[in-house]
């Protein structure tokens, strides 16, 4: 064990048997079951965030999650000179698989089981608060600003990459102004309201390597990025997840919002500001923004190939906007 994790393991009131690497930290035998620690960039606030969320859920009886271990202090986390530390239950399962509908089928439940309990949070007043509500058209027009101007960057290029974007690019920034359009009216402002007086937040991260299967029960993971915004957002997100691994199929998509809708309403509003977040590109813009503005993490053809999943989603999704309404 490494000096560091001493002092930080001495400030809590497990003892530890056995410690494991594991992704991005540490699994941790103790007498009180298996924990997991790691390391942490967010500020205290931050952190005493997302530990009164974890636990407003917890008290609104959405136990499915992973706790942090507060210390002999009853802090949720540990500083250690300039490094941040937090444990937290450690859930053993199998990770939730999109391909499966009884999958999916429940991480749509729990999803909307977890929204449900998420209201009327009242965030610590010591605490570092993240809010993205109302800010849906400022991301979107950025993000499409990016688009526009790394359209001009594929013009003094000569890759295949550059060729493939800048034959698609205008197609994609049109549909992405269409969504400037409709995201900037009357609708989206007063969902925007609603969901701030009702106090609700989202995980902002439900992916099938945050949701876990065990004993029959999935778990939600890793609430780092969870905020106040709409709860579209999550549902936005689980369903473009699941659109991608079956050509956009709308009755798939009918199916997830059905079962989500057995626990948790959507109204019309609620519908139209998902069906905008689905037609914005995003998939489009976050592998162009990686490839002309990141360090390269794949190959030129890796990146080509993200690319040409972009293309070839084109008609599939085209026909599922077109079809969208019909799921209510």
């Amino acid at each position: 064990m490494l000096e560091f994790d001493k002092l930080v393991l001495a400030k809590y009131s497990f003892e530890v048997k056995n410690i494991l690497p594991f992704r991005d930290g540490y699994i941790l035998a103790t007498s009180e079951g298996r924990k997991f620690l790691k390391r942490v960039i967010q500020p205290e606030g931050r952190i005493l965030f997302i530990h009164g969320a974890k636990e407003h859920l917890y008290k609104n009886n959405f136990k499915n999650i992973d706790r942090y271990v507060c210390t002999m202090e009853g802090n949720p986390f540990v500083k250690n000179d300039t490094e941040m530390y937090t444990v937290c239950d450690f859930v053993e399962g199998i990770e939730c698989n999109f391909d499966s509908r009884n999958d999916i089928a429940g991480a749509s439940r729990l999803l909307a089981q977890m929204h449900k309990a998420s209201k009327g949070y009242e965030s610590p007043s010591d605490n570092i608060a993240r809010s993205d509500l109302g800010r849906l058209p400022q991301y979107f027009t950025k993000r499409l600003d990016e688009i526009k101007k790394l359209k001009k960057v594929a013009k003094r290029g000569k890759t295949k990459f550059d060729y493939l974007f800048l034959e698609h690019v205008d197609y994609f920034f049109k549909i992405g102004e269409h969504a400037i359009e409709q995201i900037s009216g009357k609708t989206y402002e007063e969902v925007v309201e609603e969901v701030r007086k009702e106090k609700s937040f989202c995980h902002h991260d439900y992916t099938h390597h945050n949701l876990m299967l065990r004993d029959g029960k999935m778990y939600a993971l890793n609430f780092d990025f969870c905020c106040y915004e709409l709860k579209t957002y999550d549902v936005a997100n689980l369903l473009r997840r699941k659109m991608r691994k079956c050509n956009w199929d709308v009755n798939e998509a009918k199916f997830i919002i059905d079962q989500y809708m057995r626990v948790e309403p959507l109204s019309e509003k609620d519908i139209f500001v998902l069906k905008v977040m689905l037609q914005f590109p995003q998939k489009l813009w976050r592998v162009v923004n990686k490839y002309y503005n990141s360090k390269r993490s794949w190959s030129e053809k890796s990146y080509i190939s993200k690319l040409q999943e972009v293309v070839d989603e084109i008609e599939y999704h085209r026909e599922f906007m077109n079809k969208f309404d019909s799921i209510l």
